[in-house]
């Protein structure tokens, strides 16, 4: 219980940064990969509603694309070997297809420096929040 109280947390704090870099992302992302299902699409609503709530202007469209990405990346992890690489790898397919996505819906131009930087920020975002939400930093050796 405290894990999903830490999530809603994170996505609150990284709303203002999320049109620099795609925190929000990251958290969806880990939450995909590393919890139940239910509570995944349940949090990518939340995700979208609250990213388009602070961004009122594809108001709808990230909700759309986020619930419609969690359900696509849920039926994929059955088939994904979880370690690094190929986490880092899914990630980048995530971000680029919902930079596309969010593209089409709303005619926006797309900014290389903030996906660049975007996927250059998930590894440490991703190693701090598996350190935090699943206790291994407490544990003693």
């Amino acid at each position: 219980m405290i894990r999903y109280l830490l999530y809603l947390l994170a996505l609150y704090l990284s709303l203002p940064f999320n049109n620099t870099v795609e925190v929000a992302l990251m958290i969806l992302f880990f939450v995909i990969i590393k919890e139940d299902p239910r509570f995944a699409l349940i949090f990518a609503f939340t995700v979208g509603l609250l990213t388009d709530l602070y961004y009122p202007i594809r108001l709808g469209a990230s909700t759309i694309v986020y619930i419609t990405l969690t359900q696509l990346l849920l039926y994929l992890k059955r088939f994904l070997v979880l370690n690094p690489p190929t986490t880092i790898a899914t990630f980048t397919v995530l971000y680029l297809v919902k930079t596309a996505a969010l593209n089409i819906f709303v005619a926006a131009h797309i900014d290389a420096v903030r996906i660049i930087l975007t996927i250059l920020i998930f590894p440490p975002i991703a190693f701090l929040l598996d350190r935090i939400g699943f206790g291994i930093w407490m544990k003693k050796q």
